[in-house]
C-alpha cells in the first residue's frame, strides 16, 4: 500500500512540476514576443551604406529586400525607421546564413542575383526539415519586428 502511495505522489509531483514548467514557458515565450514588439527600436545598427534593393553577400551575411506583402511608402520613412527597418532585416539575413551551409549560401546568393525574391530563393534551396523551420521561424519574426516598427510610427501596410 506504502508503494502504491509513493508512485501516486510522485505522479502528482511530477505532474505538478511539469505543469509549472509549461507555464513559466508560456511566460518567457510572452515577454520575449512583447519586448521585440514594443522595443524594436532597440535593435538599431549604425548606420551603413547599403542599397537595399540590391542583393549581395559580404562574407556571411545576405542584403535583401523584405517581404514582397509588405509594401510601404518609402517616401513616409524618417532616417530612423529606414535604419529601424535595414537593422532588422541586416539582422535577418545574419540569421538565416547561419543556418545554411556554405554551398546553400551560394546558391542563395545566385537566386537573389537572379532577380528572385528572398522567399523563393529560399524554397529553391534544398534544406533540410529542421533549417526549413529556423528559417521560417526567422522570417515571421522579423515580420513581426518590421509590422511593430511601422504601427509605432503609425504607418500602414497596403496590401501587395
Amino acid at each position: 500500500m506504502a508503494a502504491k502511495f509513493k508512485k501516486s505522489l510522485i505522479k502528482m509531483v511530477m505532474s505538478a512540476l511539469l505543469h509549472s514548467l509549461q507555464i513559466v514557458i508560456v511566460i518567457v515565450v510572452v515577454t520575449l514576443l512583447t519586448i521585440i514588439l514594443v522595443t524594436p527600436g532597440m535593435a538599431i545598427a549604425f548606420p551603413t551604406r547599403v542599397n537595399l534593393n540590391q542583393f549581395h553577400i559580404q562574407q556571411t551575411a545576405i542584403i535583401a529586400v523584405s517581404h514582397p506583402s509588405h509594401i510601404f511608402i518609402e517616401e513616409k520613412l524618417t532616417p530612423q525607421e529606414r535604419q529601424e527597418l535595414q537593422a532588422v532585416r541586416q539582422g535577418r539575413n545574419r540569421e538565416i546564413v547561419q543556418v545554411l551551409t556554405k554551398s546553400q549560401s551560394r546558391q542563395l546568393e545566385h537566386f537573389l542575383r537572379s532577380g528572385n525574391s528572398l522567399e523563393k530563393s529560399i524554397e529553391a534551396l534544398d534544406l533540410e526539415r529542421d533549417q526549413w523551420d529556423t528559417i521560417q521561424a526567422v522570417m515571421e519574426l522579423s515580420e513581426l519586428k518590421i509590422k511593430g516598427i511601422l504601427y509605432r510610427h503609425s504607418l500602414p501596410m497596403e496590401p501587395a
